[in-house]
């Protein structure tokens, strides 16, 4: 969707500071300094003017950081962590897809709604897994 974006600017002559807009990719592992090490090569050989991406939460937290220092946006289409959602800490991120707090209180409300009052977590040993729980017992105990 995003090439077919851009595709689309070059076909209009839709430019940014008279420069057809343009797009670089960098694979990432899931892991942070390596995500972050890509950012820094490609910023210091381009124009960048914005990151779409990274997917997970954790390069979010890393590259958003970074973009905040050279002043360019962050989208992400899926990084889901609620601390992201903090504006004084990032500034220039923006997501696509709601934090997971959305899903915590969705999930809260259930329980209330059906009266269950028991379950059983089953979630990745990650931050993503760690942070989920956290905030879906935080949104338990709020109800």
């Amino acid at each position: 969707m995003f090439k077919a974006a851009i595709i689309l600017s070059q076909t209009y002559n839709i430019t940014i500071g008279e420069q057809f807009i343009g797009w670089q990719t960098v694979q990432t592992d899931a892991n942070a300094i390596s995500a972050l090490r890509s950012t820094c090569l490609a910023i210091s050989s381009s124009n960048i003017v914005g990151i779409v991406g990274p997917v997970s939460s954790r390069e979010a937290n890393f590259i958003a950081d970074f973009a905040e220092t050279v002043s360019i946006p962050v989208i992400s289409y899926a990084a889901t962590n609620p601390d992201l959602s903090d504006r004084n800490t990032y500034r220039v991120f923006y997501r696509t897809v709601p934090s997971d707090n959305v899903a915590a209180v969705a999930i809260a409300q259930l329980f209330t709604r059906f009266n269950w009052t028991s379950c059983i977590i089953v979630y990745q040993n990650d931050d993503y897994g760690i942070g989920g729980t956290k905030v879906l017992s935080e949104a338990f105990s709020k109800n």
